[in-house]
């Protein structure tokens, strides 16, 4: 699984809950909304459908957004904007439906199923000026080019479909009240100060990091080290540019990565995947929450936020979504990127920094097809203006998002998760190991709590990564039948 698509269900499937609503009455709601409500000069209703990412009501996306409209209706005065909620369990389901039968609404989450004959290409309009925005020649100058980008972002056949009006990172909440407790500097900037500060926390009577079961639990803080211990590796196992095809790019491709595993460059006896385990097993018996393995993890939002909400751990892992519940603390919260490893810590560190990457894994939004006349013109708006600094910084704050354009900060309590390197993608992308397998990752997590709990050792645990690699890749070449006529696919 890639990491937009995991952060998407972390988000969907987690962090958020709804009040479902019945299906049937949503498909004719969406379906009427995108009329106009007057045929004779009356106002425009402009629709926009998708689940609820901020709240559990299943009417509303709360304040934040009722604020937006209504200064888009002020500056709009000829036009409405109409919400719907659509239910988590099934949203993608019922847009895919509605795209299909020619019923979505004007505006519609982008993460469900479709053809590219069935959305609108923005192309054209991300190349002229944003009228909400006009001091960059082109709209698509705003936006954070580490997530969103022509590159990256465009479907199978060049185009873009779907603009981000924010974006997804992961970090370290950190308790700043404890830390001055202990006497540990804010921020942690290198990995041997990692280890200091675990055993001055532990000294005070203090959990270092909370921890439980969950395979965030295992992906973010493995995935921190693996993705650092990887970058020896970049140039040698890049062969692909971001389409797949031969070339090069910034980070490793998953194409990349099945390559390096099916020639045998990439298995579980490299020295720097070696080091990576034996530092998480280190890093898991010295500053893990006691009995973490017992602990079910529940929420997407962060790693054992009860422990730390509670004031028993120093730092906890998280999403920037999980700021709303790190908002109920009673401390001091801060945020940080996961510390670089030096050769202070390992001969094996190549010195890169620390780097995990913000994506457009958040809420982004498109216009279908159907869509036409000011109907059209006015969904364009609507992206346009909350993706204008002007307006977007408010909605931003109140949703304690990751802004997907530039003009824009991110609330403090986040901060950390984007800035500096941290907030640009691993170059080696090591992290995208644990989610190659058809098991999107769970089989990874099985392995790696064997390990570092000591129940599996280290020559066993390398077997069985090597098996789950060697799966996934398989994997991979079935899910992409293309891949299968190369050389080194057979």
């Amino acid at each position: 699984m890639s990491m937009n698509k995991t952060m998407s269900v972390w988000r969907s499937g987690h962090v958020f809950g709804l009040l479902f609503l019945l299906g049937a009455l949503l498909l004719t709601a969406c379906g009427n909304g995108s009329q106009a409500q007057g045929s004779s000069g009356g106002p425009i209703t402009i629709t926009l459908a998708g689940p609820n990412q901020w709240n559990s009501s299943g009417k509303s996306f709360g304040p934040a957004w009722d604020t937006a409209v209504q200064q888009f209706e002020k500056l709009n005065p000829n036009v409405k904007v109409k919400i719907t909620v659509l239910p988590l369990s099934n949203f993608s389901q019922i847009e895919a439906t509605q795209l299909a039968s020619g019923s979505a609404p004007d505006l519609i989450f982008n993460q469900t199923s479709y053809k590219p004959y069935q959305v609108t290409p923005l192309d054209s309009y991300l190349q002229q000026p944003n009228p909400y925005a006009p001091e960059k020649p082109h709209w698509m100058d705003w936006f954070d080019s580490r997530a969103y980008n022509q590159t990256t972002s465009s479907a199978a056949d060049g185009h873009l479909y779907w603009v981000p009006l924010n974006l997804v990172s992961v970090g370290l909440f950190v308790n700043q009240d404890l830390f001055k407790k202990a006497g540990v500097d804010f921020p942690i900037k290198t990995y041997s100060d990692w280890e200091t500060a675990l055993k001055k926390f532990k000294a005070a009577g203090i959990t270092p990091m909370a921890m439980d079961n969950s395979q965030i639990g295992i992906a973010w803080p493995v995935g921190s080290i693996l993705n650092q211990m990887m970058n020896k590796y970049y140039n040698d196992f890049n062969w692909y540019d971001a389409s797949g095809k031969p070339g090069s790019y910034s980070t490793l491709t998953n194409k990349d990565l099945v390559r390096a595993i099916k020639t045998g460059k990439l298995n579980a006896s490299l020295p720097e995947v070696v080091e990576t385990l034996k530092l998480a097993k280190d890093m898991y018996s010295t500053g893990a929450t006691p009995n973490w393995s017992g602990i079910k993890g529940l929420s997407g939002a962060g790693v054992n936020l009860d422990d730390f909400l509670a004031g028993r751990a120093a730092m906890a892992w998280g999403v920037n979504f999980g700021a709303a519940e790190v908002s109920k603390a009673t401390f001091k919260v801060g945020s940080m990127g996961f510390p670089t490893i030096t050769s202070d810590t390992t001969p094996l560190s190549t010195g890169a920094p620390a780097q995990f990457g913000v994506t457009a894994g958040g809420t982004s939004y498109m216009i279908p097809s159907t869509v036409k006349g000011d109907h059209l013109k006015y969904a364009v708006r609507f992206l346009q203006f909350m993706t204008a600094p002007k307006y977007a910084q408010d909605w931003i704050t109140a949703t304690t998002g990751v802004p997907s354009v530039s003009g824009v900060t991110a609330p403090s309590v986040i901060s950390g998760f984007s800035e500096g390197a941290w907030g640009e993608s691993p170059k080696s992308n090591g992290y995208s190991l644990q989610g190659l397998s058809p098991q999107q990752g769970q089989d990874y997590t099985q392995i790696m709590q064997g390990y570092l709990l000591g129940t599996t050792s280290l020559s066993a645990t390398q077997s069985k990564l090597d098996a789950s690699w060697k799966s996934a890749a398989d994997y991979q070449i079935q899910q992409n039948p293309s891949w299968g006529n190369e050389s080194w696919a057979k």
